[in-house]
């Protein structure tokens, strides 16, 4: 039912607040958007705008749905309009067409909380016009106004300075790109969805680690990621590790983002991290306190790098592609169950990021 949206952009209810993962790059704007939709009726506005801004796939759009819906779950006399950038300004141009903009403005003069997504995309003169008209008529202690963008309102140069003065006076909360642990929780989030349809899907930690290093981008990437794991292991029969998820994300993964480790910086890297020298590293050596860094390295390569089974290990003193595959395979098996080893992975791979 998505009544709580009077003649608005339909909502979504995969995107509620029990869905929505928080971590430190949007815990402001988490707090800020759940506490203005749990705010009681009739209690004074405290933030208006609420102006949510952050790249593209960063969990904007979740978070406007999640207030919306929540506002209905509380109380359902309260009218909510959720309006794209681009809704508004077709249904403001064809009202123009029609000689209706009276309709038009009626629409707003009732609601309780006002919407906007996508506010980068609201162009035109009288289309702004229009609607610094509106924002104007609902800016007081009784209505609620939220807007999202990917930029803040001092960016936004397709309005005019006091349009973009005016949405900067409420409470401006960045979304900022997701680190590690926001984008492993995402993984997590998704991966307890499928198994409620499936409960035999199986997803090793390691596999979900190495999506999260790999797919830094938007948590809709990290999802698309996940998706493809799953369905080549479902369509095609193949079994979740991290080399297969390798091969499914290979195209996601750009150029310059593949050039930014290299080989020698893990061998480096390693080299440092457990006091062990690069000559030890690539020698025949098969003392455990050279054989495990040594494993560890093979596995960054295969984590963090494009380059080929074969391709690493004549890297690493000309072994052979089925020792790298070993390394990887046990390295693999110990991020599950050893912190010690999930750590120095984790530290390792944050420093080659750097």
């Amino acid at each position: 039912d998505n009544s709580a949206v009077d003649h608005g952009t339909p909502l979504d209810r995969r995107f509620s607040f029990a869905s929505y993962v928080v971590g430190r790059s949007n815990a402001l704007a988490h707090a800020a958007a759940l506490r203005v939709a749990t705010a009681e009726p009739g209690d004074p506005v405290e933030f208006n705008p609420l102006y949510i801004h952050g790249p593209v796939g960063t969990g904007k759009t979740h978070l406007m749905n999640a207030i919306a819906w929540e506002i209905r779950r509380r109380s359902r006399d309260r009218k909510v309009l959720f309006l794209s950038a681009i809704r508004f300004m077709s249904s403001f141009v064809e009202a123009l067409k029609a000689r209706d903009t009276i309709a038009f403005k009626k629409r707003f003069s009732g609601i309780d909380v006002l919407m906007i997504d996508d506010m980068q995309f609201l162009q035109g003169k009288a289309v702004q016009q229009e609607f610094c008209h509106i924002f104007n008529s609902l800016d007081d202690s009784t209505h609620q106004i939220i807007i999202a963008g990917d930029q803040p309102p001092s960016r936004l140069e397709v309005l005019d300075d006091r349009m973009r003065s005016r949405l900067s006076g409420g409470l401006v909360a960045q979304i900022g790109a997701a680190d590690f642990e926001l984008r492993r929780g995402i993984l997590d989030k998704r991966v307890g969805q499928m198994a409620t349809t499936d409960a035999k899907i199986e997803i090793p930690s390691s596999v979900l680690d190495f999506l999260a290093r790999r797919i830094q981008s938007s948590g809709r990437e990290i999802e698309g990621a996940l998706n493809r794991v799953v369905a080549a292991h479902s369509l095609n029969k193949l079994p979740i590790t991290v080399e297969q998820a390798a091969e499914s994300i290979r195209d996601l993964i750009s150029e310059s983002h593949v050039r930014q480790v290299m080989i020698e910086d893990i061998l480096r890297a390693v080299s440092g991290h457990f006091n062990v020298t690069r000559q030890d590293l690539l020698s025949a050596r098969r003392h455990k306190s050279v054989v495990f860094p040594r494993q560890i390295g093979m596995y960054l390569a295969k984590t963090l790098t494009t380059r080929s089974l074969p391709e690493i290990g004549r890297k690493f003193g000309g072994r052979d592609h089925t020792t790298v595959l070993h390394a990887v395979r046990k390295i693999e098996g110990l991020l599950g169950k050893d912190d010690t080893v999930r750590q120095s992975v984790d530290a390792l791979a944050s420093q080659l990021r750097e």
